[in-house]
């Protein structure tokens, strides 16, 4: 939302946010003289400027403690009060502005931080605003994109000066909008993307990490996220500590974005942190890779806590996770896959196909979803295979080789589960079709 607010009077607008020296932002930040020395425009904000009209209609619009608290306002609260905020007049025409030249350069440069975008790319753009990315993604040659945001006043000034669609069907490339939290987005319509933007907006989010793992949940294997700031960390964080409202996140140092991914499946590939320019470009790893994979584990089947899985048509063999504490220690939980292969002789009644090595999905974890909050952590293996009896007791041995996601609990309950688990175990087939087969050949000796 405020990576848009950089047209020229807009972008001395924000630069007179006041210098405020808040705790959450580090005396190195805030002691950057030539970040002051190059701008002009830092006098003390004028009474009745639209800066102060923007603090004052967060004040208003909710009495509800901060997002960063997160105490007594639940996400849709939040999210009306952004979008009302984000709606008001006298924002929309600010963001309706025109941009100056070195700052269309750095939004050519985030644009452009994403490597082989083109005819044939899809991107999602979150917190669009009036789309002060899309021309630059034009300019790509990207023609599906798709804008999203709270604020349905923003998209529709989008509409107008970038001939954007209000509607997400159809299959025509495209500008669409859509208005609404990203963690809402539906997967039919960010699923395979090559691209998320963050622009200007990841501060504004009530739940940054959770955002990334939505992003990360829908992008394709190699695709890229990117959390951008045109105007600089250190500017954004002056602008966070006089308008906590609306701006109750920091964009995070290197250490703390490594902090925030981990147990996610992305990691970072590019960090740019300057004076006017905040750059982070995250990835998930082509065919879900993971640090140390493959990681071969296996053990004797034993009995599981009778959750349904058989009667939800997704039967799991448990590994006892005891003998294998030393492996689970260097891997998150979550959702992985891989192959597995089951000692499965002929003699006690398995098919010939039985024996052989087979696609297999995996969560290592707890549960969140079902635990009754006394169970012990767990291995359960989901074959891709139809064996021809159970293999309570039989040896099994696993190759993984991808980490799809973390544990989620799901609060709409087992439908919810298991839709995420049909995801999961289609993921995994598409990416065992295409990679990973010198794994398979490790169960084979």
């Amino acid at each position: 939302m405020f990576g848009v607010l950089l047209r020229p009077k807009t972008c001395s607008l924000l630069f007179n946010c006041q210098r405020t020296a808040a705790p959450r932002c580090s005396q190195a930040m805030l002691q950057r003289p030539a970040l002051f020395r190059a701008n002009p425009a830092l006098a003390p904000t004028p009474s009745g400027h639209p800066l102060q009209m923007l603090a004052s209609s967060a004040s208003s619009s909710s009495s509800a403690p901060l997002a960063g608290q997160k105490q007594g306002i639940s996400r849709e609260e939040y999210n009306q009060r952004q979008s009302s905020v984000f709606s008001s007049p006298t924002l929309t025409q600010i963001f309706a502005q025109e941009v100056e030249e070195d700052i269309q350069q750095r939004l050519r440069t985030i644009v452009n931080s994403v490597p082989e975008l083109g005819m044939s790319s899809r991107v999602v753009d979150v917190g669009s605003g009036t789309g002060c990315l899309v021309p630059h993604m034009q300019a790509r040659g990207i023609q599906d994109i798709l804008a999203v945001d709270l604020s349905a006043a923003m998209l529709e000034i989008l509409q107008k000066k970038h001939n954007a669609s209000p509607s997400t069907l159809g299959n025509d490339a495209g500008v669409r909008t859509w208005v609404g939290d990203i963690l809402d987005l539906p997967n039919y319509l960010g699923w395979g993307a090559d691209a998320f933007y963050f622009n200007g907006v990841f501060g504004n989010i009530m739940d940054p990490r959770a955002a990334l793992l939505h992003a990360s949940l829908q992008a394709k294997p190699g695709g890229h996220i990117v959390i951008s700031h045109p105007m600089g960390r250190a500017w954004h964080c002056q602008l966070a500590a006089s308008q906590p409202d609306i701006t109750p996140h920091l964009l995070p140092s290197r250490q703390e974005l490594d902090g925030m991914i981990k147990g996610l499946p992305l990691r970072v590939v590019d960090f740019t942190d300057v004076q006017d320019l905040y750059l982070a470009v995250l990835q998930v790893p082509p065919h879900y890779e993971f640090p140390g994979a493959p990681v071969l584990m296996g053990g004797p089947v034993v009995e599981g806590f009778g959750r349904g899985s058989k009667q939800m048509g997704v039967p799991t063999a448990n590994i006892d996770p005891k003998p294998l504490e030393a492996t689970l220690r260097a891997m998150h939980n979550g959702v992985y896959f891989g192959w597995v292969k089951v000692d499965a002789p002929p003699s006690l009644g398995f098919a010939p196909a039985d024996s052989g090595v087979h696609k297999m999905v995996m969560n290592i974890g707890n549960r969140p979803t079902v635990n009754q909050g006394d169970e012990e952590p767990s291995v359960e293996v989901h074959t891709l295979h139809q064996f021809a009896r159970d293999f309570y007791g039989q040896n099994i041995q696993v190759a993984v080789v991808g980490f799809i996601r973390p544990e989620m609990r799901f609060s709409k309950g087992f439908p919810e589960l298991l839709n995420r688990i049909k995801l999961d175990i289609s993921t995994a087939r598409t990416q065992l079709d295409s990679s990973g087969h010198e794994a398979a050949e490790l169960l084979k000796q």
